[in-house]
């Protein structure tokens, strides 16, 4: 039976995992893994027996927040667009649609390759765990 501090843990471990990707585990015979977070991994090939809460859950959730906040930047930049081009092709003038696809295209060859290198500069700087197996 959890108590307190352990639910509470259990509890934000259980949520974490719902929404996360998966953690890539190379098991020390060579095989390679992927277990999402809170699980425990036997590997087939030597029974080890890796744990993934071995990561600390304020570090993982961290590294998440981070990638979300990557997503929703390029998300809320195109609910702009389509907020501000829209009602001008409805409701002003037809000839807006040139602009839109002009300023989408700018977006697209300007900015989203900037976009990219942060993203992978974040990936590539990103905290990298050692996990021990148990067995």
């Amino acid at each position: 039976m959890l108590r307190g501090r352990q639910r509470a843990r259990a509890s934000r471990i259980a949520a974490m995992a719902a929404s996360t990707p998966p953690i890539a585990i190379r098991c020390e015979c060579g095989e390679g893994h992927s277990v999402p977070y809170g699980d425990r991994l036997t590997c087939e090939s030597c029974g080890r027996v890796w744990d993934t809460t071995q990561i600390p859950p304020d570090e993982y959730a961290r590294r998440n927040r981070q990638m979300n906040r990557f997503r929703l930047e390029i998300l809320a930049f195109a609910v702009i667009l389509l907020v501000v081009f829209v009602p001008l092709v409805l409701f002003v003038s037809g000839s807006y649609v040139f602009l839109g696809i002009i300023v989408g295209m700018a977006w697209m060859f300007l900015y989203m390759p900037f976009w990219r290198r942060r993203v992978r500069r974040a990936a590539a700087n990103a905290p990298r765990w050692e996990l021990h197996p148990e067995r």
